[in-house]
């Protein structure tokens, strides 16, 4: 959809920016367009690890139900301990009232019921293999506070792996993408474009 949206607005050359989950559905992108994309930039994927490798299956009515349950004080509690590494400031409120309305309007349900098909992909489609394959110029920026690790509450029995370990992934990216360029953000999290956006934008703005 959203190639076919550039296509109409007569745009057959850009630069794709993914951040978390627009990450992983970015490299994907790249892998399909790669005549259209001048350059490759990922803030922060997730997808890094191969989730169904460590967690068991959950299907499309178990995260369902989670987002019914969910409440802006479960998602303020998410956000800092995996987002910001047990670190709140006021600013990040402002990042809650999208949710917080999405809970408080009338189409709740419908709106979690589409949240809850966003997990199908998170976990089934695996983009090591993509990144491995890709052949665009491509940067990653990560902040290497980030916690981020989708199934840790849930692991096979046995599996002691630590999810959300990015202060790893730099080095993990390169060793699957040789060519790309990697920019790390030490003591930022899974926002670094929020946390510290004077020094994000150091490195970001030098891309363009």
């Amino acid at each position: 959809n959203t190639q076919e949206l550039l296509k109409s607005l007569n745009v057959t050359r850009y630069k794709l920016v993914g951040h978390s989950m627009g990450g992983m559905l970015a490299v994907t992108m790249a892998n399909m367009y790669e005549s259209s994309i001048e350059k490759l930039i990922l803030v922060n994927p997730i997808g890094l690890e191969s989730y169904l490798d460590y967690v068991e299956f959950k299907d499309t009515d178990f995260f369902y139900k989670n987002e019914l349950s969910k409440t802006a004080v479960k998602a303020r509690s998410y956000q800092k301990k995996n987002y910001y590494d047990g670190k709140w400031s006021e600013e990040y409120e402002k990042l809650l009232i999208p949710t917080i309305g999405q809970i408080n309007g009338d189409d709740w349900e419908l709106v979690a019921w589409n949240n809850a098909l966003t997990y199908g992909p998170i976990f089934s489609e695996n983009i090591l293999p993509r990144i491995k394959a890709l052949k665009v110029p491509t940067v990653l920026i990560i902040g290497t506070r980030d916690k981020t690790g989708p199934g840790r509450n849930w692991k096979k029995p046995g599996v002691t792996t630590k999810l959300g370990q990015y202060q790893l992934f730099g080095n993990r990216f390169k060793r699957l993408a040789p060519k790309s360029k990697v920019f790390e953000l030490k003591e930022l999290g899974h926002m670094p474009q929020f946390e510290d956006y004077k020094r994000f934008s150091r490195v970001f703005y030098n891309l363009f």
